[in-house]
């Protein structure tokens, strides 16, 4: 039998800041459906919702999950390849520069448990939200920070953890990725960006292009994929996940 949604509204989205109804869905899932990427693309994703931000990026025919739900940031025609790129990958410790509202976070941190034994998981941005909040108030082995990645002191706390996988999705110039980047360099065995492809975010596509250029082709993954409503609209590409294996 087909798995369903237990909690949605007239969208099939769940209402916005339903953290409780979104780790539900997450953790209730089988893994046969959180390994199939249509599934993830066309429904899964959906249901946790977008972002409602920069929606001139986004394609309108997406417009009714936006500002739903979790609020992730991300294009589903992309994330639902990371994901099930992830699904294959074994990671105890994870740290997320960059959260906004903490709906990549939460999904990431509850689809990895089901995978692997994930122990420890850090989100860091420099604005707190109600939605990351909540979940790291009530999640074992989650620790939310308030505090900028360029600050010296986080800078400290970035280069004193082993970290299996760490995403930079924070500052958005050239030089506070690449610094991010340099933070987590030495003692992080993935490292993932968001953005890679962005016109929105030019630095990020340059930092990412600094990479591949030093690193084989067969370490690194990439989920650019667009939609074509938005590329016919804008003239442009946006977001993109870029993943380098260090191991």
């Amino acid at each position: 039998m087909r798995w369903k949604p237990v909690v949605t509204n007239d969208v099939g989205a769940l209402p916005e800041g339903d953290v409780d109804g979104a780790v539900s869905l997450i953790r209730n899932a089988s893994l046969r459906e959180l390994r199939d990427e249509t599934f993830l693309r066309e429904e899964f994703l959906l249901m946790l919702g977008l972002n409602g931000e920069g929606l001139a990026e986004f394609p309108e025919e997406l417009y009714p999950w936006c500002g739903r739900g979790i609020r992730s940031w991300q294009y589903p025609v992309q994330f639902s390849k990371f994901l099930s790129h992830l699904s294959g990958m074994n990671f105890r410790s994870y740290v997320e520069i960059g959260c906004r509202f903490g709906g990549t976070f939460i999904i990431l941190v509850e689809y990895m448990r089901r995978f692997m034994d994930l122990d420890m998981a850090v989100a860091i941005d420099i604005t707190q939200t109600d939605i990351m909040t909540a979940y790291a108030g009530r999640t074992v082995g989650v620790d939310y920070k308030i505090q900028s990645s360029a600050d010296p002191q986080m800078k400290s706390f970035l280069g004193s953890k082993n970290w299996d996988f760490a995403f930079i999705d924070g500052d958005h110039s050239y030089e506070g990725c690449v610094s991010d980047f340099h933070a987590v360099r030495q003692n992080a065995s993935v490292i993932g960006f968001h953005d890679i492809a962005s016109a929105a975010c030019p630095g990020v596509v340059r930092a990412w292009q600094e990479v591949r250029g030093i690193v084989p082709s067969s370490r690194l993954f990439e989920a650019t994929d667009q939609y074509t409503s938005v590329r016919e609209r804008t003239g442009c590409s946006y977001l993109g996940i870029g993943l380098v294996d260090f191991r």
